[in-house]
């Protein structure tokens, strides 16, 4: 039976961020920010199909997070093929049965694209154990700002944890970005019917303007002094602070779901133990504890999942995820 190689990412959400693109080279394009890793993300499966095969023929079969096959979204994969055998981390020659499971929405602002990306190129690398990791990772960065599907979730995923991004660009090249441990049970929330794809908003240029003042000034106020578990009522204040100066919150569809989430949490009592924030650039919330040492007990995520369902709202309970 041929040997199957296998990989899990999480996901990302960014809380607030910059949009960096001017530069020439996309290694170095980005953004900087603050952003959460996620236990839910996509998971890949991989065997070889054809040892003597065109790793091009390569076939490459994507599932959403209901488990439905996404019909031709594999091609957004084929690029990252040919982006690893040019840079000589592939071979030209076997070719691949590739199985992507995505375990949550896309363009919700939970990080799927990068997620994908960087779980194929992991499977990739266990077959064929060559290079550093963070190659790979580059390799992903410069994919999605090709495609515009994102700017800093490579750079936050390669940090881990609670991320902070210092500096535009590709792991291991201009970017850089700190990661700190936090386990804490999460809630993911959003609204089925919506999604918006990141470039409507980091192309246009009325929006990166207001985005990216609002993102510096977030980020100024929080770069300074140790990225740790003391930084978490700053993380809170500051990503508050970027939706309304950037006037992302003011758009109907996010308020809507902001009243809704926040009206359903009074509902079951866990308004004094929460904050809820934004994720960019989805219509989608997260739902944090307010203090890191109160952690939000399974009772009282079941109930509010619960509740959120009944608002015709979906959700999902996942972690904070620390894997480097």
């Amino acid at each position: 039976m041929e040997k199957e190689y296998g990989s899990h990412v999480g996901g990302h959400i960014t809380l607030f961020f910059t949009v960096e693109k001017d530069g020439r080279l996309l290694r170095n394009q980005g953004s900087r920010g603050v952003g959460i890793n996620i236990e839910h993300g996509v998971r890949v499966e991989l065997s070889v199909k054809d040892t003597e095969g065109d790793v091009h023929d390569s076939i490459i079969k994507v599932f959403d997070f209901h488990n439905q096959e996404m019909l031709g979204a594999g091609s957004f994969y084929s690029g990252l093929i040919e982006e690893l055998v040019y840079a000589r981390l592939v071979d030209k020659s076997p070719s691949f049965d590739i199985s992507v499971f995505l375990e949550l929405p896309t363009s919700q602002g939970f990080g799927m694209s990068a997620a994908g990306l960087i779980a194929v190129a992991l499977a990739l690398r266990s077959f064929s154990k060559r290079g550093a990791i963070d190659q790979y990772y580059r390799i992903c960065h410069r994919i999605e700002r090709q495609k515009g599907s994102g700017l800093g979730d490579v750079l936050g995923i390669f940090a881990g944890g609670v991320e902070i991004r210092l500096q535009p660009g590709a792991p291991g090249a201009s970017g850089r970005s700190l990661g700190f441990k936090c386990k804490q049970p999460i809630i993911l929330v959003w609204q089925p019917e919506e999604a918006r794809h990141t470039s409507s908003y980091i192309d246009d240029p009325t929006w990166e303007v207001k985005i990216s003042k609002a993102g510096h000034k977030a980020l100024n106020n929080i770069k300074s002094g140790p990225w740790d578990h003391s930084r978490w009522d700053d993380i809170l204040e500051q990503s508050s602070k970027f939706c309304q100066e950037s006037e992302l919150v003011l758009e109907d569809e996010r308020e809507e779901l902001l009243d809704t989430v926040m009206s359903t949490v009074r509902s079951v009592d866990l308004q004094s133990h929460i904050r809820i924030r934004l994720c960019m650039l989805g219509t989608s919330c997260v739902i944090l504890p307010r203090k890191l040492d109160r952690i939000l007990s399974e009772q009282e995520l079941s109930s509010l999942s619960k509740e959120l369902t009944a608002q015709g709202l979906a959700s999902i309970v996942t972690g904070i995820d620390y894997q480097n």
